[in-house]
């Protein structure tokens, strides 16, 4: 009897040793791995993140984290059953939810992902990327006034975030609220000024506008900084037409056809029959 206890005290203390080693095990490979992750090192950092929670399968933190490296290395089949695998541990987690709802999104899994992304919302009103994503989600379904409502809360609270205003700009464009939308991609610009697609979205509003002195120069910012935006040419020649700046025109047409990817036949046809035009030195064609 005595040997019984002798042995049963002796595993009692063994297991208990254990347990603290095996958490103990996963947390050093945890911090290890988020240090290689602060250090650019994803690889590694994968391969501590594994071993932890291979240490600790609950892990919830280690496998959020192996998700955001999976999912910034564009590896989103990985990225996928981590992120999964941290809301089924962690089902009040906001940003786990967020996570995983904007890389559905992202793999074109769009309705999943909205589901995701409104329960981190429901969780947590507060969460900037949640709200932006959402937005996003619902511009890209054509659910513009859905994603007006959520990209205006996603600007509120994150005012200096460049992406909202330049998502929201887009969906303003589409509910016809030209003076909204220009207001949202000047605050992008505000924001990002580097960024040559928001400066040829508000270019577009302007032209619409009729706002032709204003629209000008934003389409040159434009092609100045991405001088691949060839719709920004093909706009450029069709208002230097206007103006009866021939030369001009004529020389963004060029571009226009030097640029383009022929998705659009009908304004590649249209310019080759302007530069015959101008070339003639009819100048003409409006």
């Amino acid at each position: 009897m005595k040997r019984a206890r002798l042995l049963f005290g002796v595993l009692s203390v063994l297991l208990a040793m254990s347990g603290p080693a095996v958490a103990d095990e996963a947390a050093i490979h945890y911090n290890q791995g988020l240090i290689l992750k602060r250090q650019g090192k994803a690889e590694e950092a994968i391969a501590e993140l594994k071993q932890a929670v291979a240490a600790r399968k609950d892990y919830a933190a280690a496998w959020f984290a192996l998700g955001n490296i999976y999912r910034n290395e564009g590896d989103y089949e990985n990225a996928l059953p981590a992120y999964q695998k941290t809301v089924a541990l962690q089902a009040a987690n906001s940003d786990a939810h967020a996570n995983l709802g904007a890389l559905l999104v992202r793999m074109k899994r769009v309705e999943e992902g909205i589901k995701e992304l409104v329960t981190a919302i429901s969780l947590d009103d507060n969460n900037y990327e949640a709200r932006a994503t959402l937005g996003m989600a619902y511009r890209q379904k054509g659910d513009y006034p859905k994603a007006i409502i959520h990209l205006r809360r996603a600007t509120d609270l994150k005012p200096g975030e460049a992406l909202a205003w330049l998502n929201l700009g887009v969906a303003l464009t589409r509910t016809s609220d030209k003076e909204g939308a220009a207001t949202a991609f000047r605050k992008a610009i505000d924001i990002d000024p580097k960024n040559g697609q928001t400066h040829f979205d508000l270019a577009v509003v302007y032209r619409q506008q009729k706002r032709i002195d204003d629209a000008i120069p934003e389409y040159q910012e434009a092609v100045k900084l991405d001088p691949l935006l060839s719709g920004a040419y093909y706009d450029l020649g069709l208002l230097y037409s206007q103006d009866r700046r021939y030369e001009d025109a004529l020389a963004a047409f060029k571009k226009y056809l030097a640029t383009n990817d022929k998705h659009d036949p009908a304004s590649q046809r249209d310019s080759e029959e302007r530069i015959k035009s101008l070339e003639s030195g009819a100048g003409k064609k409006k």
